[in-house]
């Protein structure tokens, strides 16, 4: 990030819950819906968070407006989170790059997003790993921007991450000495992995 753009943070918030049988980014975590929770606790690290929305959100852009916090809605978003992705990196393309999680992590630690944020002055690509599992938030500098805008389908930046080295069981390097291949942030927090699919995910975390 030494060219004097800022980094931009990104919440994947488009999904239909259907696994959850409601709409669980408005389930209340530790006294307040998970879409708030973890669009705050990436603002914290990147003022520049903006939450993709799907076309019909209308009262989560509200809630969200309510505490300062920028949404975009992305038209194709029952397509798949690549397009959701590539809507929000097309709003954010001046970006030095981009801290991507999705809505639904909301046991995530502060420390955990910090460390991801501080490898991106050094690395093109970094992401929290807990006891082998890759987690989030990742991170993606402007090397990747054109690879992401063309994202489509459900993947997301999981092919940008596996071409990099992101199934290697260490760090992965290429040949400029390591700023190229994924950085990989060990760190001592569940929370990176702990996506929430039903409700017992939350009964299993309490």
């Amino acid at each position: 990030m030494d060219d004097g753009r800022a980094a931009a943070g990104i919440v994947l918030a488009a999904g239909r819950s259907v696994r959850f049988g409601r709409d669980k980014r408005l389930e209340v975590v530790a006294g307040e819906p998970m879409l708030l929770r973890a669009a705050t606790l990436l603002r914290q690290a990147v003022p520049d968070t903006l939450v993709v929305l799907g076309p019909d959100d209308s009262a989560h852009a509200a809630l969200l407006a309510r505490h300062g916090i920028r949404t975009t809605h992305c038209p194709d978003a029952s397509s798949g989170m690549g397009h959701s992705l590539a809507h929000a990196v097309a709003r954010r393309d001046d970006a030095s790059g981009w801290l991507i999680m999705p809505a639904d992590l909301p046991y995530l630690r502060p420390d955990t997003v910090r460390a991801v944020l501080d490898a991106a002055g050094g690395h093109d690509l970094a992401a929290p790993f807990y006891r082998g599992r890759r987690g989030h938030p990742v991170w993606l500098s402007r090397r990747f921007r054109q690879e992401l805008r063309a994202l489509t389908g459900d993947e997301g930046a999981r092919s940008i991450l596996l071409a990099h080295g992101g199934a290697a069981p260490g760090p992965a390097l290429d040949q400029d000495g390591g700023r190229g291949g994924l950085l990989r942030i060990e760190v001592q927090d569940p929370g990176c992995v702990l996506d929430i699919d039903t409700p017992r995910d939350l009964r299993g975390a309490g």
